[in-house]
């Protein structure tokens, strides 16, 4: 492809991304190959299910999926007043296709281009709630990233800085920004859970006992919830790392925690979502649960009580 050919397809693309209205039906087909992240949005009615896919939403008692131009969704965090994604235009497009870090504020029914259109697509991406940090964990160098690693922007993408990582060790396979310190976030690896208070540049061992395979800070900031890997547990503690305790799950077999979301109205309501691409869904903070989507299969969920979601 030429240098025009390409600054074309990228400029089309841009266009579509800002435009296009999707379309919705219901009972979507949730996490086509596997999920890329878990939110609530940010007036906590609905609960978003993004995937390489599509994204998908449960709201009332019932999922929707939205049919728009961005195919499948890579990182994917709600922050107060927007949603901030990554992927890419079509199924199975590396490069020309990627999205770069998009922002959708209308509920995920059109997006709009940020940064790295056409060269980036973020696995992992997290937004501070209120603090107006991105962090992402970049791959592959780009005209913004010399090198791959973990990368923070505060200006929507109009600049990055990479972190430096210090003490940072294992497959990253989680990220949390702090819903309020900028500086402060969190990292799941296969090592354990991390925490920075220096934007990335060095970290702290919260968590060493096993791998921790996703995380999420609670929205007053004061404490943080992770899986681990091996245990199936999800444990709530203090930023500090201190006051632990296990979240009571559902029993989870050969299957393990991938995505962790607190509604921002009600501290209460959690969902979580497994590699199997089960979901997750509490109304008294973990008391009882119910299986809103099974296997990525929403027409299968059902009540660990007996009763379907209301």
């Amino acid at each position: 492809m030429t240098t025009t050919c390409m600054r074309d397809a990228i400029c089309t693309m841009a266009a579509v991304l800002a435009m296009a209205a999707p379309a919705l039906y219901a009972q979507p087909v949730l996490f086509h190959d596997h999920g890329h992240g878990l939110s609530f949005s940010s007036d906590g009615k609905a609960l978003f299910a993004p995937s390489h896919g599509g994204l998908a939403a449960y709201e009332d008692g019932a999922w929707w999926e939205a049919l728009g131009p961005v195919k499948g969704f890579s990182g994917f965090s709600v922050a107060e007043r927007a949603i901030y994604s990554s992927g890419h235009s079509r199924p199975g497009v590396a490069a020309a296709g990627s999205a770069g870090l998009i922002r959708s504020t209308d509920g995920g029914r059109t997006w709009h281009p940020l940064a790295l259109e056409g060269q980036a697509d973020f696995r992992l991406l997290a937004a501070g709630y209120r603090s107006n940090a991105i962090y992402v964990v970049n791959v592959r160098p780009n005209s913004a990233m010399r090198a791959p690693g973990l990368y923070v922007t505060r200006d929507e993408g109009k600049s990055w800085r990479r972190a430096a990582g210090r003490k940072l060790k294992g497959e990253i396979h989680g990220l949390a920004a702090h819903p309020r310190q900028a500086d402060t976030v969190a990292v799941a690896t296969g090592r354990g859970l991390y925490l920075s208070r220096d934007a990335g540049e060095s970290f702290s061992l919260l968590d060493g006992r096993e791998l921790a395979t996703a995380v999420a800070f609670d929205f007053d900031g004061k404490r943080v919830r992770y899986a681990r890997g091996l245990s199936n547990k999800v444990i709530e503690a203090a930023v500090d790392g201190r006051e632990r305790k296990p979240l009571r799950l559902p029993q989870l077999k050969r299957d393990y925690v991938t995505c962790l979301a607190q509604n921002p109205t009600d501290g209460r309501v959690i969902a979580f979502a497994t590699r199997r691409r089960d979901v997750y869904l509490t109304r008294d903070g973990g008391v009882s649960w119910r299986l809103i989507a099974e296997g990525g299969d929403p027409r299968g969920s059902t009540a660990t009580d007996g009763a379907r979601d209301k």
